[in-house]
């Protein structure tokens, strides 16, 4: 009987190691995935400032909030403008053909520094003229 039950623990303990094995390579899978998000064409990134709807300062350039903006977490969970008013976070954004931004992705420093979008224009530098 002892001889079964050791058996039985070292096949329990390989399965044991195959699923955590399975589970470190499915965890890692989905940080690759989110670190590889795609954005569509004509995205720009920057560092927003947000204030009173609508709104935003992104790169120390003002921009508006198109109606019907769209704004997602890190997460992809949408934000509601009413949560923004004096949030600062990295951002890729979209503007519409006014020049509306109507898309607005919240990243982290981290996602940020990994991205492979255009930087936005920047009106921030020594000799800011008001």
């Amino acid at each position: 009987m002892g001889h079964q039950s050791s058996a039985g623990n070292a096949a329990t303990g390989r399965w044991a190691r195959r699923l955590v094995g399975a589970a470190a390579w499915i965890a890692g899978a989905c940080i690759a995935v989110q670190a590889q998000q795609v954005y569509p064409n004509g995205s720009l990134q920057g560092n927003a400032e947000f204030g009173a709807f609508p709104a935003v300062t992104i790169n120390c350039r003002s921009y508006v909030l198109g109606p019907g903006v769209r704004v997602l977490d890190p997460q992809q969970r949408v934000v509601m403008t009413a949560q923004l008013d004096g949030i600062g976070s990295p951002v890729v954004f979209q503007q519409d053909a006014l020049g509306n931004v109507f898309r607005v992705w919240l990243v982290t420093a981290a996602q940020a520094a990994q991205l492979n979008v255009p930087q936005a224009p920047s009106d921030c530098g020594l000799f800011r003229i008001q």
